[in-house]
């Protein structure tokens, strides 16, 4: 199912991977790194810990090859996610070990691409947190839109904040409490933008409502670990899938939090779930110590993993579908003759490796 195409050496441990969305730029993609350096590795005093990494930008061409773009010194990345299109601009949300919001916007000159800092901002005034996961309310966008562009974000000490883009300035519309512990991560409900889910290392599983408070509308604790990974399906409305370090992909019907409608076992601590960007019935997994999975989820009440990827030697952290479709894929991809084939990218943490690959989701 998997052929490999390239690799990469990130050189610090990677985490992120993320596919850009843009019709134009469907073959750029970029990889986060985390790296933690210690001054005394005996006794470790927070304020000596040190928190740094990279940000690189990849161009992947005809041949399926990597040809790196750009490379940013960053804090230490903890999540990126592309915007869709949004008033001709390409943007790129990162957080960070700092604690901060970051805006990047993409710009093209002399026809090559880079990443440039448009805005950011702190999502607290307290120095030790971290900002751990964001995600964008336009999930279901499939074109520019003059919609404004919200974006919310979880953070170590539990909370979420929620900011608008208004041009050139991120502006704090809410922050609130929202775990006991770490809040890992934080979606929008596509279908939704009101709504707000959140899992956090107190393996709890909540939903927000933005127009009534900040009071959770619905708590979940059927997780048996902390909940790691939330993504809402863009065409199936009400079905969301999430992810726990419990090693179990849950599917939800979001009228029904009592129960969900399916638990699959990955093997391995579910850090990131993405759904697939065309039927969306497909998800991508990284599982930690259990390596990258595919999930077919078109029967919910059934999902099944259909393929394994294990070539990588340490902790499966990022991962992603691109954006290009069957025909638009390089050559070199197309090996053999397949009804479905796209590209994924995915990278490992103390190895510090980065992967391009074919998937073959459907051979003739």
């Amino acid at each position: 199912m998997f052929y490999n195409l390239d690799s990469f050496d990130t050189e610090l441990s990677a985490d992120s991977v993320e596919w850009c969305p843009s019709d134009s730029h469907k073959n750029i993609f970029v990889c986060g790194t985390y790296q933690l350096i210690k001054d005394n590795e005996l006794k470790v005093d927070i304020a000596k810990t040190k928190r740094f990494g990279r940000i690189y930008m990849f161009k992947v061409d005809g041949e399926g090859h990597l040809t790196l773009l750009q490379k940013l010194e960053v804090p230490a990345v903890l999540d990126m996610k592309w915007a869709h299109t949004w008033r001709n601009r390409i943007l790129l949300g990162v957080v960070n070990s700092l604690g901060y919001l970051q805006i990047y916007q993409m710009t093209t000159n002399k026809e090559k691409e880079n990443l440039e800092l448009l805005m950011e901002k702190k999502v607290a005034d307290d120095e030790e947190v971290l900002a751990l996961s964001l995600d964008w309310c336009s999930g279901r966008w499939s074109h520019d839109n003059e919609s404004n562009l919200s974006i919310v974000v979880s953070d170590s000490k539990g909370s979420l904040t929620l900011f608008e883009i208004n041009e050139n300035e991120l502006i704090c519309i809410n922050s609130w409490h929202a775990h006991e512990f770490e809040a890992w991560i934080t979606a929008f409900d596509y279908w939704d933008t009101n709504v707000i889910y959140s899992g956090g290392d107190d393996s709890k599983f909540r939903r927000f409502d933005i127009r009534i408070g900040t009071n959770p509308t619905a708590i979940s604790k059927v997780h048996e670990a902390g909940v790691t990974s939330l993504h809402s399906n863009a065409t199936r409305e009400h079905l969301l899938a999430s992810g726990s370090y419990d090693e179990s992909l849950r599917l939800w019907d979001t009228r029904n939090w009592k129960t969900p409608v399916s638990r699959t076992d990955l093997g391995g601590g579910v850090w990131r779930l993405k759904w697939d960007p065309f039927a969306r019935k497909y998800l991508l997994a990284a599982c930690m110590l259990g390596g990258f999975r595919i999930v077919d989820c078109e029967n919910t009440e059934a999902p099944h993993v259909i393929g394994e990827y294990n070539e990588h030697k340490s902790l499966a952290y990022g991962c992603d579908w691109s954006f290009l479709n069957s025909a638009e894929v390089p050559k070199r991809a197309l090996n053999k003759e397949t009804c479905d084939v796209c590209l994924i990218g995915t990278c490992s943490f103390y190895d510090h490796l980065l992967k391009l690959s074919a998937v073959y989701l459907k051979d003739n």
